[in-house]
């Protein structure tokens, strides 16, 4: 009888699975490449939405994701930048940047529409990225 207790607790101990090694590793392995591909596209900034250029039906979507982000933090502003890709001709980006402002504006109503004070939303545009795009920031 004192043998089977005395077994008992080595049983136990053999079938726990020992902890990975990169538990405590000194030196974790880093984010995957596409993360990395992701921050760099966005300046190290990822959008909680974005929205090509004349897309009408970005109001459903829209309002879940700001739910969400006000689910998670309920004092959240929000930022809505209009880009478009630098072409070295400053008046062209303007007038570029300038034909994306009515959606962007749109974008900003929904959101307070959505329950958003106007005081935390916010609209802004600048020449990045490959494509014109409206991207929303939470800040």
């Amino acid at each position: 009888m004192r043998r089977a207790l005395f077994l008992l607790p080595a049983i136990a101990l053999a079938s726990c699975a020992p902890p990975g090694r990169q538990s405590f590793s000194p030196t974790p392995a880093g984010p995957d490449t596409q993360t990395v591909s992701a921050a760099d596209a966005f300046q190290n900034r990822i959008p909680l939405v974005s929205i090509l250029p004349d897309t009408q039906d970005f109001q459903g979507p829209l309002k879940d994701a700001v739910a969400q982000a006000l689910a998670i933090k309920p004092d959240a502003a929000f930022e809505v930048m209009a880009e478009t890709p630098a072409t070295g001709n400053p008046d062209t980006d303007s007038k570029t940047l300038a034909t994306l402002a009515p959606q962007g504006t749109a974008i900003a109503k929904t959101i307070i529409a959505d329950g958003v004070p106007a005081s935390r939303v916010s609209t802004g545009a600048k020449t990045a990225g490959l494509d014109q795009v409206l991207l929303v920031y939470v800040k």
